[in-house]
């Protein structure tokens, strides 16, 4: 700076260095935090495009393992359910035969007992044999000579109809004429050599002996009456219900044949329905017992279902089929503690029939049966055949 200059000069130009070297340094401070600030805003960018990528890559290769992966686990599951197959038709298998082993075990048992002759008292089918001989010779001491006797199905029915084959082989009865009321009645008559007659062929049925599936007394306004329900029966034929009430309605009397009793009439009721427009028939029965019973199909074997199983009932000459109404408590299951139910309420064999026989089209026939004249039936304490008649 020159000499000449006087001092307040050199003071103002001093002042004007030292304000400019302050201006750059702010200046330069202000761009080195502009620079810093841009380079962070730079990385930070540049992080999360590396982290973006990285997802997009982590999910690509999960979709791609996935896809790869399903054909193994697609193949993991056909295997396992192959397995289970091979386990349940093994078990089926296995079970068939045991139960081959037993039928046999009890064929050469009863060989074995035959060719003894002799019986032991405790076995089963010696009781039931018992109990129905008692019941037969009871009923045979009602047949009188020159009559027209109905036969059902059941095991007291056909000791009846070998004791009666006896009674007129020895003379005790003369000329005596049989209806059978199904098939298998027929065949067990046919077996004993009883001289048939088609419910056709006569004008009348003197005394018809049948056996029903299920039997209660039923006490209404102080009169006894006796309750019935047919047709349970699926082997080794189905029933012929309409067949068997319509020879009981050309009878003079009725008797049943039932060794016990039930408190009230309930369970499976059958229903004889047109075969053609079942389907019609069972809604118009499930519209009419909603809540109350369930409508199922009777199936001609075990594997029934509500549409019949693979392999429904139709008659031989294909005019009906048989519906099942099953009238049991869907909470406690099991029959309805009351036995019968319509509209929501208990009611009676009497009340069921009449809605049976007139609230629904397309019913043939049904299985109950509340016109007995007389049960015979045992004594519980003496087993004992005894009568019980209706007021």
């Amino acid at each position: 700076m020159p000499t000449s200059w006087s001092r307040g000069t050199r003071f103002a130009l001093e002042l004007a260095l030292a304000t400019d070297r302050a201006r750059c340094a702010f200046d330069a401070r202000i761009a080195s935090e502009e620079a810093r600030r841009t380079l962070a805003r730079q990385t930070t960018t540049r992080r999360r495009s590396a982290t973006l990528a990285m997802a997009r890559a982590t999910a690509t290769a999960r979709a791609t393992a996935t896809r790869n992966g399903a054909p193994r686990v697609v193949a993991r599951a056909r295997a396992t359910a192959r397995a289970g197959a091979v386990t349940r038709r093994a078990n089926v298998a296995r079970a068939a035969r045991a139960a081959t082993l037993r039928t046999r075990a009890r064929r050469e048992r009863t060989r074995a007992r035959a060719s003894d002759a002799r019986v032991d008292e405790s076995d089963d089918s010696f009781a039931s044999a018992s109990l129905s001989a008692a019941i037969a010779q009871r009923a045979l001491m009602m047949i009188e000579s020159n009559a027209v006797v109905g036969l059902s199905r059941g095991e007291h029915a056909s000791e009846l109809a070998r004791r009666l084959a006896e009674a007129l082989e020895s003379g005790a009865l003369e000329n005596v004429k049989v209806v059978a009321l199904e098939p298998l009645a027929a065949k067990e008559c046919a077996v004993n050599g009883l001289e048939m007659r088609s419910i056709d062929e006569v004008r009348a049925i003197d005394v018809t002996f049948a056996q029903p599936s299920e039997c209660a007394v039923v006490v209404t306004n102080g009169q006894k009456s006796i309750a019935s329900v047919f047709g349970r029966e699926t082997t080794p034929v189905q029933p012929d219900i309409e067949r068997a009430k319509a020879a009981m309605k050309k009878s003079v009397k009725v008797v049943l044949l039932k060794e016990l009793f039930v408190d009230k009439i309930g369970g499976s009721i059958p229903v004889v329905v047109e075969a053609e427009n079942w389907e019609e028939h069972a809604e118009e029965l499930d519209d009419l017992f909603l809540g109350d019973a369930e409508v199922w199909r009777r199936g001609a074997t075990f594997d029934a279902n509500p549409r019949g199983g693979k392999n429904p009932y139709v008659s031989a000459d294909g005019s009906h089929t048989l519906l099942d109404l099953r009238f049991e408590d869907p909470i406690n299951s099991g029959r309805w503690e009351c036995g019968l139910m319509l509209d929501g309420k208990p009611c009676g064999p009497y009340e069921l029939q009449y809605a049976l026989e007139n609230d629904v089209e397309g019913v043939l026939a049904h299985g109950i049966y509340t016109q007995a004249d007389v049960v015979i039936t045992l004594n519980p304490d003496t087993l004992e055949a005894v009568t019980i008649e209706r007021d």
